[in-house]
């Protein structure tokens, strides 16, 4: 495979050629840039304050990154610079690639459709959709693998379906009593449930009508394992809950293909029903499942972890001297610096309005309180473009530990108290819940002083 470098220059013979930049980040993937000086310093002023560091080695680094198989790149492409469509094609259907350019005729997007473009983002580049259109396609990096919950009453046909999948990298569990299914799905996430149609004392339909009953698995496919031909009874599956049916009698490996499509497909339709439309994180309601699943495998398995409550010092300052379109910039930002900054396995939630919630895996309070430190400083450092005055924001933080608390409501109500706490006691700090008088040092746990809460808010 040819280097991006090498690519563009194969289309750029006889006229300057465009730079290239590859921008990286810990936690999501990298961003390769190609366009003209103009053009990335535009860009790079949406990327760098997300946490996004320009790679010294410039467009070498974006050559071995491709070459030495790290697929986790995004290719961000000016449609002003000659021959951009070739380039797009050139770079093969894999790699993800995002066009900005003002053309939206049909015709344009029928020539980028065949030149592999993901999508068009127009010129200039709004910060919010280009970061909507990094965060959908760098979806599919996803290292989690997909989780599957198998109904079957016929144990043997189970394994043998379970172990097809499993050494497909897919997590299985296996039911084989149909009428424990609501035990299954009771605090638990699968990406898809795969059933028999036919089984004793049920069937398929009755299972997925229970399964419907529950918010939390409205969204989940549910796909038919099935021999039935009968399309009257294929219809009635999927008007009460079914999505699919796959027939017993397809090839093993087109099974597993279509599987995959459909985890797939079902994730990025999860993502937008279950992510706030500002700033793509997590809902409130869905960022607390996520804590309650978590809640419930720490239960099972000891292991600990935290939550951080995160809000905007004096955000309503901001909308009313610089207007509702630059609070949303404001919290954009703040959404992706987040992310960014914490591990790929931690869930970064809006839990509303300027306040955001973070669920930090396999971790203690004291090490979370680090992190959160680190990023309340970066945070205050940030400048924002209020237009024409610039101004700087804080934040202030509270963090609760799962070890102290017997369930989610009573970790939200701490971390909760925690924030409430750091905003009474000055705003711009980070405060550890305190449960007890000898768990933390002192400068983490200031004394609540007299006065309402609420009056810090």
């Amino acid at each position: 495979m040819l280097s991006v470098a090498s690519q563009i220059a194969d289309f750029s013979i006889g006229a300057s050629a465009p730079e290239v930049t590859i921008f990286r980040n810990a936690s999501r993937p990298s961003v390769c840039l190609v366009g003209d000086g103009e053009f990335l310093l535009a860009v790079a002023l949406i990327l760098e304050p997300l946490n996004y560091a320009r790679d010294i080695a410039g467009s070498s680094g974006v050559s071995a990154a491709l070459e030495n198989g790290d697929g986790d790149t995004i290719a961000v492409i000016d449609g002003s610079i000659p021959d951009s469509l070739e380039i797009c094609q050139g770079l093969g259907q894999n790699l993800p690639k995002i066009l900005v350019s003002s053309e939206a005729s049909f015709s344009f997007r029928v020539k980028c459709a065949r030149s592999h473009v993901n999508t068009i983002i127009s010129n200039p580049v709004d910060q919010a959709e280009l970061i909507h259109w990094l965060e959908h396609l760098g979806g599919q990096f996803s290292e989690q693998p997909a989780s599957i919950l198998l109904v079957d009453d016929d144990p043997l046909a189970s394994a043998v379906y379970a172990e097809l999948l499993r050494a497909n990298g897919m997590i299985v569990s296996v039911l084989n009593d149909p009428l424990k299914i609501i035990q299954a799905i009771e605090g638990a996430f699968f990406d898809i449930i795969i059933m028999d149609l036919q089984m004793p004392g049920t069937d398929g339909i009755e299972i997925a009508k229970i399964i419907r009953q529950f918010q939390s698995h409205l969204s989940i496919p549910i796909l038919f394992l099935s021999s039935e031909e009968n399309k009257q009874i294929q219809m009635t599956a999927r008007q009460f809950g079914g999505d699919d049916f796959i027939s017993k009698r397809d090839d093993l490996e087109a099974l597993v293909a279509l599987i995959q499509l459909r985890v797939q497909r079902a994730r990025v339709m999860r993502s937008l029903i279950e992510r706030d439309g500002l700033t793509g994180l997590l809902n409130h309601r869905r960022f607390k499942e996520r804590v309650e699943h978590e809640m419930a495998r720490t239960n099972r398995t000891n292991l600990k972890f935290c939550v951080a409550m995160i809000d905007v010092d004096h955000f309503k300052k901001v909308n009313d001297s610089w207007g509702h379109p630059v609070g949303d910039h404001v919290l954009s930002v703040l959404a992706r610096t987040l992310s960014g900054w914490v591990r790929k396995t931690d869930v970064v939630g809006r839990y509303g309005g300027e306040e955001f919630a973070v669920l930090l895996l396999d971790t203690s309070p004291e090490a979370v309180f680090e992190v959160m430190e680190k990023f309340r400083k970066h945070f205050a450092a940030m400048v924002f473009d209020g237009g024409p005055e610039t101004f700087s924001l804080t934040v202030s933080i509270g963090i609760a530990g799962s070890e102290a608390n017997s369930d989610s409501a009573a970790l939200f109500a701490e971390a909760d108290r925690a924030l409430y706490l750091a905003k009474n006691n000055g705003r711009d700090q980070v405060v550890i819940a305190q449960t007890s008088s000898a768990e933390a040092p002192a400068a983490m746990l200031p004394e609540e002083p007299a006065g309402s809460i609420n009056e810090a808010l």
